[in-house]
């Protein structure tokens, strides 16, 4: 299991997404230690370049659908509940291994 958290600098809402992942993880048991990401980072891989900040993705799979479906790079993503993906969500894709499908 590979949970990612992509952001950048600055952005409102990583805060909450990170205690989401937390809480997810806690109320799941598991211990799963996740990556985090900044966008401007010369280390990142490229392909976080492509989504908006939070991003939680698991598996590869953004636990929301694919950045083309929810907004730009380089932005403040907003989410149907909010600021950030909420901790069902969250669990809902480490449950079943990645997006929401």
């Amino acid at each position: 299991m590979k949970i990612e958290l992509i952001y950048f600098n600055g952005c409102p809402n990583i805060n909450l997404a990170r205690e989401n992942i937390k809480k997810a993880l806690a109320d799941i048991g598991d211990k799963i230690k996740w990556d985090e990401w900044e966008q401007s980072d010369p280390n990142a891989p490229d392909y976080i370049r492509q989504y908006g900040s939070p991003t939680i993705l698991v598996n590869g799979k953004d636990v929301v659908g694919s950045p083309s479906d929810t907004c730009s790079a380089n932005s403040c993503r907003l989410y149907e509940n909010g600021s950030a993906p909420s901790i069902d969500i969250i669990k809902s894709a480490i449950n079943s291994g990645g997006c929401c499908s």
